[in-house]
């Protein structure tokens, strides 16, 4: 898990990038959907750099109404299966993967609260060199 001041150090970096027109990967919210009556937001990704990025996962925390929280993984594919990469200045949806989620059991209505928990991207196996930007606000 990032740390609090490490996730901060990230969006600061991620906000001076964005400011000065720089390489970034900017994510942000994305249309909610309704699955079985419960709610499954989304999330994009914009590579705004010039490398193309091998994976890219953005794990959120929802807070609900009744007080309880729920956290998600939003991955640009399987982190071991087979490859999908962002190309430079392309947009593409992470998304939550069934099969290895429990779905949030509320009403999209519901959530109250949105908090990035941690943000990795990868490229040719390590770390990206450009920083990640996580809008979670509508």
């Amino acid at each position: 898990m990032i740390g609090r001041f490490t996730a901060l150090m990230l969006l600061a970096a991620a906000s001076s990038a964005l400011a000065q027109g720089g390489d970034v990967i900017e994510v942000r919210r994305g249309p909610n959907s309704t699955v079985f009556g419960s709610c499954v937001p989304s999330l994009l990704a914009h590579n705004r750099s010039r490398l193309a990025v091998d994976y890219v996962q953005v794990d959120l925390e929802f807070s609900l109404r009744d007080g309880r929280t729920h956290r998600h993984e939003f991955k640009s594919s399987y982190r071991h299966g087979a490859s999908q990469p962002i190309a430079a200045n392309a947009t593409r949806p992470l998304v939550i993967h069934a099969d290895e989620s429990q779905p949030l059991k509320a009403a999209c209505t519901e959530i109250v609260g949105v908090r990035v928990v941690d943000a990795i991207c990868e490229t040719d196996g390590k770390p990206c060199p450009t920083p990640i930007s996580v809008r979670t606000g509508r």
